[in-house]
């Protein structure tokens, strides 16, 4: 009889643990929710905030980071910026190649991390949210900044930055996106300075970037 009651304590024990448990992960969850439904309300109300500054290619900006606060262009002044548009679930993997290929070019380059700023934009909101982004720039050696909006603010951006929103179907993920062909590169003036490829190679990226950095 002792031995029922122990045994019927235990389970009740196991049963409010279990609700603990659950109550504690859905309310990580809902928080987690609320914290990226308030950063793409808070994107939304503060406009697209673009603008050329008399660039060619690329400008002003400002968007949400993988910590869920804001960065904008200014945030990079005095360094390199490099500014690529993809996503974590890209057509052929091709962001994670090619952030590969430039984390490789940086370590020659830029070792130390202080001169160059790296900027991946995710194209793909809805599921790049600010754990995701902050989990995928670590898969990588160099400093990379990832970073996403609401879907006005990258309409704005990518047009900014002469880079496509384009949306492919994909058997694995069920929808994936195209990484946007050119890096654009700015100085640490915040001025347009060319591109270069997303699919060159490490050595490309290195012999594109290493003369600007020696003149700057």
């Amino acid at each position: 009889m002792a031995q029922d009651n122990r045994s019927g304590k235990m389970r009740t024990e196991v049963r409010r643990w279990n609700r603990k448990v659950v109550t504690v992960v859905g309310t990580t969850v809902f928080v987690a929710a609320v914290m990226t439904y308030v950063g793409y309300r808070i994107s939304d109300a503060m406009g697209p905030m673009v603008n050329s500054e008399g660039n060619e290619v690329g400008g002003r900006f400002r968007l949400m980071d993988s910590s869920d606060g804001t960065m904008t262009d200014m945030t990079f002044r005095g360094r390199w910026m490099l500014v690529m548009f993809g996503a974590v679930h890209s057509v052929d993997d091709s962001s994670t190649k090619m952030l590969t290929q430039l984390s490789q070019a940086l370590s020659v380059v830029d070792p130390a991390g202080h001169r160059v700023a790296p900027v991946f934009v995710s194209l793909d909101p809805q599921r790049d949210q600010s754990e995701q982004l902050r989990q995928y720039s670590l898969k990588f050696p160099a400093k990379i900044i990832a970073g996403t909006g609401a879907p006005a603010t990258l309409n704005a951006v990518t047009k900014e930055y002469h880079a496509t929103i384009e949306k492919r179907p994909d058997q694995e993920w069920d929808y994936a996106y195209m990484t946007s062909p050119q890096i654009v590169i700015m100085n640490p003036d915040g001025l347009y300075a060319g591109m270069m490829p997303s699919s060159a190679s490490a050595a490309e990226m290195q012999a594109r970037l290493q003369p600007l950095l020696a003149r700057h």
